[in-house]
């Protein structure tokens, strides 16, 4: 099958579609995530100018989530503040790009995680001294965690706290699981599928993933897109919204947008295809930013920050101390901190105003590090379909996608509601893709 734009007059995206005097290949990308920019640089190893490709992107910017924003002298991040390279792939692609120089190591002494019970923050339990001491779980909960390391035959085939809640107890589930998803997914664990959600862990743990270091780069997450923009601007237009496959002549098309635009997108071509896409759901979070004088604190944040309990029904799902994990992230004698809200359990949080999501912000500051200062600067960014959410019925939408995407020869999907939402996660699909793909 060969999209092409329709043959009629005054066709409105006569300059997004493809010259099509040569007989050169085709290839269009929809979408300059991180997802599309990363196929259209395995697409351009791979193929080199053999083959005319095109990334469309309908803002005008590229990157989607992942934007660094200059905050006075502090540095913002509207999305991923960091990567895990315990995997070689991403260093493989940074070394390509010759940012390897340019990358910055996560503070060690920021290593320390806490989880907010009741007012308080408690260390998460890492080590055998704090998760005998650590009130987060009472001794008999701390055996039933022991005794559920040993068990091997509990289904992944069910909800996430359930899945916990079988093999380490309801009050692992409770005040460990539960605040790791609501903060890390903006998810509700009751609703979201093990299996899904994480259907490598098995894998992991029959092999080992080497050392994890967080690792970002000098002038944060966005200095890879501007890098990725900068080597492949003659192929990206931007500004550039694609809203049927039949306004672009390709002979091959990743659609790497979320999977609300993809559905759309798809809708005249595929409808199975349209409609699976359509059920994904994502929860919606905003992010505050604020640089703070040091001195501004009662009580200086420490360590990476903090997660929330969703028992304790809290807009906020957690606190991250930039400045404490990157240094670079803000001059000395200040503080950079991101204060994420919302999610799954308090989705209306994207109906408030950026000035009543900044306050609710600082009154979480105020409350847990005794905030006696305005902020020197402050950002708000409101994400309102944040991260996809894999729940229970994701296994059977994945069938659907997949069986209708069968139906649809040359298009491919890339983004991160299929096969994992991190940073690595959406590189190596990236790469699996490009190295795929087949032309009729």
């Amino acid at each position: 099958m060969k999209f092409s734009p329709p043959l009629v007059g005054g066709n409105p995206y006569e300059e997004l579609v493809y010259n099509s005097r040569n007989n050169m290949k085709r290839i269009a990308i929809i979408g300059g995530g991180i997802s599309g920019l990363a196929v259209l640089y395995y697409l351009k190893q791979r193929f080199a100018d053999t083959v005319e490709i095109t990334l469309f992107e309908r803002q005008s910017r590229v990157g989607g989530t992942i934007h660094s924003v200059r905050l006075g002298d502090g540095l913002f991040e509207s999305g991923p503040n960091g990567f895990l390279d315990h995997r070689g792939l991403i260093l493989e692609l940074i070394r390509e790009l010759d940012l390897e120089d340019q990358l910055i190591d996560a503070n060690p002494q920021a290593k320390h995680r806490y989880i907010q019970f009741n007012g308080r923050l408690y260390p998460v339990p890492m080590d055998p001294l704090t998760f005998i001491t650590t009130p987060l779980l009472s001794p008999g909960a701390k055996c039933r965690l022991i005794a559920g390391l040993l068990k091997k035959d509990i289904s992944p085939n069910q909800s996430i706290h359930q899945y916990v809640s079988k093999r380490f107890g309801p009050l692992v589930a409770e005040h460990l699981a539960d605040p790791f998803i609501s903060g890390i997914y903006a998810g509700d664990s009751r609703h979201l599928h093990m299996a899904s959600t994480f259907p490598k862990m098995f894998a992991l743990k029959k092999k080992k993933s080497g050392r994890m270091r967080m690792r970002s780069f000098k002038n944060g997450m966005g200095q890879l897109i501007q890098a990725l923009y900068a080597r492949y601007t003659p192929y990206i237009k931007t500004s550039a919204e694609i809203t049927s496959l039949k306004t672009i002549n390709a002979d091959c098309i990743v659609c790497a947008t979320p999977a609300y635009v993809a559905a759309q997108i798809l809708s005249d071509t595929s409808a199975d295809l349209s409609t699976a896409l359509s059920q994904i759901s994502y929860a919606p979070v905003a992010v505050a930013g604020v640089v703070l004088n040091q001195k501004a604190f009662k009580q200086q944040p420490q360590g990476f920050g903090y997660l929330i309990l969703p028992k304790e029904n809290k807009e906020v799902l957690g606190v991250l101390i930039e400045s404490n994990v990157f240094a670079q992230r803000s001059p000395q004698g200040q503080v950079m901190i991101r204060v994420m809200l919302g999610g799954a359990h308090h989705p209306a949080i994207i109906n408030d105003s950026e000035p009543q999501i900044l306050a609710k912000a600082l009154k979480e500051l105020e409350a847990t590090y005794g905030l006696k200062e305005k902020p020197l600067h402050a950002v708000v960014k409101m994400w309102p379909k944040a991260i996809p959410q894999y729940e229970l019925n994701y296994p059977l939408l994945r069938q659907a996608i997949a069986h209708a995407l069968a139906q649809t020869p040359h298009v491919y999907l890339c983004a991160n509601y299929l096969d994992g939402i991190s940073f690595h996660d959406c590189i190596h699909n990236a790469q699996s893709i490009a190295g795929s793909m087949a032309f009729p």
